[in-house]
């Protein structure tokens, strides 16, 4: 990338819309839309509905809180690939060394298993509220995880997941469904939370877990630079960043109120399956046109999830090891890159059909996302600034700052919850 580059695309970054044309922005649609709306995935889902069976509307606050950081923590990735066409743990190891690069993306693929898991729960759990049964809903979804990959170009991938990525939008008229008094709803935004109460600032924790994770880093900056995109891209990519920002808090919105609105009504239900049980809340919602929506949203996060986390991993390790790692290669020419996509899944695929109460796993492993969050983003953050690399494109000193006081608070917050973690565990 030329300097002239760099500079026209240094005064793009004004976030003005009316500069923004439709055509742009439809034609960046990808990366970040995807990788939020898979944020939302079957682990979320529970810790949302948990948040909101136990705590009511207490957690919208938090949630919508979250979302600045999440655009903050994203637009970077973005800013990285377009400046440098580099995914982010090949970048790591051009600036840091390969033994860095390791300890960044195996810390990604330590909690990557326990995700893996509850994805295939959750699309267990899901199918078997509209009586499919556990066995023939993980082969199919396996089936479709395999095929959406190899669809032999990314154009037709990211298709195929912006269409799978509406399935989670279910969640919104599930919360239009149990029916939430507007008025404690807006007492969900008060900024008098129940830190007092036993299990809240775990969740909050688990909910930060849940936004913000690891391989959502590896996989926009990723497949930014397989889908090609330049300086002059550069606006609608934050624009898109920011909307799926909002989409994704907006959907964990959506199943704390539909859990919250539900635990009022006093409605006792049950709903277990793969090793999950849903939060009660959720769970005397599963009868009827809710549950249907609960299913396909349960379904189409755990198999949008499975797809990205598995393409992050495959990504990062690809990138690391200097493998050829793009979906518009072959098989034959990236062995490689597709071997790691498709056979990281099945074993937690195995356990998900065996296993058993997996929700306090699965929340465990949200606050432990929050810790090992803190390594990949620290070499964000500090690639960011660099302006060797990044020149005009790189964050400011203040810019820089605010991210360093960020990644340390997530760190400190991390810290005090996983050690409350292992207390229990001990």
């Amino acid at each position: 990338m030329t300097t002239e580059e760099l500079r026209v695309a240094a005064r793009s970054l004004a976030p003005a819309w009316p500069g923004l044309r439709a055509r742009r922005l439809l034609r960046v649609i990808g990366p970040a839309w995807i990788v939020m709306l898979a944020d939302v995935d079957a682990a979320s889902v529970l810790t949302a509905a948990k948040a909101g069976t136990d705590f009511g509307y207490a957690m919208l606050l938090p949630i919508f809180a979250l979302v600045p950081i999440l655009y903050l923590v994203q637009e970077m990735t973005a800013r990285l690939a377009i400046g440098t066409g580099l995914g982010h743990a090949e970048l790591i190891r051009e600036r840091f060394g390969l033994r860095w690069g390791m300890v960044s993306v195996t810390s990604m693929v330590v909690v990557d298993l326990l995700a893996y898991i509850a994805e295939f729960a959750g699309i267990v759990l899901g199918a078997s509220l509209i009586g499919i049964p556990a066995g023939p809903a993980v082969v199919a979804a396996l089936a479709l995880h395999t095929v959406i990959v190899l669809s032999g170009s990314y154009r037709r991938f990211e298709v195929a997941t912006l269409v799978l990525s509406l399935a989670l939008f279910a969640f919104v008229g599930l919360a239009f469904a149990a029916g939430p008094d507007p008025a404690a709803l807006l007492g969900g935004f008060s900024p008098i939370q129940p830190f007092d109460r036993p299990g809240y600032l775990d969740l909050v924790v688990a909910t930060v877990g849940a936004v913000v994770m690891p391989w959502m880093l590896f996989y926009q900056q990723a497949a930014t630079v397989e889908k090609r995109l330049g300086p002059e891209d550069l606006r609608a990519a934050r624009w898109e960043t920011f909307i799926g920002a909002i989409g994704s808090e907006v959907l964990m919105a959506a199943i704390v109120i539909a859990a919250a609105a539900a635990v009022g009504t006093g409605v006792a239900g049950e709903a277990v399956a793969g090793g999950l049980a849903l939060p009660a809340g959720l769970a005397s919602l599963a009868q009827g046109v809710p549950g249907v929506l609960i299913a396909i949203g349960m379904i189409g996060a755990g198999l949008l999830a499975a797809v990205v986390i598995s393409l992050s991993s495959a990504w990062a390790w690809s990138e690391l090891l200097h493998w050829p790692h793009s979906l518009n290669l072959s098989i034959r020419r990236a062995p490689g890159f597709y071997i790691l996509y498709l056979v990281e899944v099945v074993p937690a695929a195995i356990i998900a059909l065996v296993a058993q109460n997996l929700v306090s796993v699965v929340i465990d492993a949200m606050i432990l996302n929050v810790l090992v969050l803190v390594i990949p983003l620290t070499f964000l953050v500090r690639l960011s600034g660099d302006k060797t690399l990044l020149g005009p494109l790189a964050a400011s000193r203040r810019y820089s700052a605010v991210l360093w006081i960020m990644t340390a608070g997530l760190l400190a917050l991390g810290l005090t919850s996983v050690i409350g973690v292992v207390d229990r565990l001990v």
